[in-house]
């Protein structure tokens, strides 16, 4: 097992060199990395290299799922707020529809279709 202590060692030891070999194999290390840049930043190390590596290698990171491809199929949970009555939270994204943007939504016995109104 890494921790990000480890890959902030091997960074300041021996540089990318040291990071790739550590983490050579090994899986789902994307967040070790971002937070082994976050605390050597932190600490007023430089991570321009580290940044990079991490920027090709694993994209600049997202919170949650990643974003549906077109013609994927996923279940959601549906949600409830206080008295409401339950609700979807839908990524809009694929539909290139950004914040303050307009969908078209037909509601009919079994299901539901968005599309973009543009």
């Amino acid at each position: 097992m890494v921790s990000f202590k480890d890959i902030q060692i091997a960074y300041l030891i021996e540089g990318m060199d040291g990071v790739e070999r550590l983490l050579k194999g090994r899986k789902n290390i994307a967040s070790l990395l971002r937070r082994a840049v976050k605390e050597l930043r932190a600490a007023g190390k430089k991570t321009d290299t580290l940044d990079k590596y991490i920027a090709e290698n694993y994209g600049p990171g997202t919170r949650g799922r990643s974003v549906p491809m077109t013609g994927q199929e996923r279940l959601y949970k549906a949600q409830r707020i206080h008295a409401g009555g339950p609700f979807l939270r839908l990524p809009l994204a694929p539909l290139g529809t950004d914040k303050g943007g307009v969908v078209r939504v037909c509601f009919e016995r079994d299901q539901i279709i968005v599309r973009n109104a543009a």
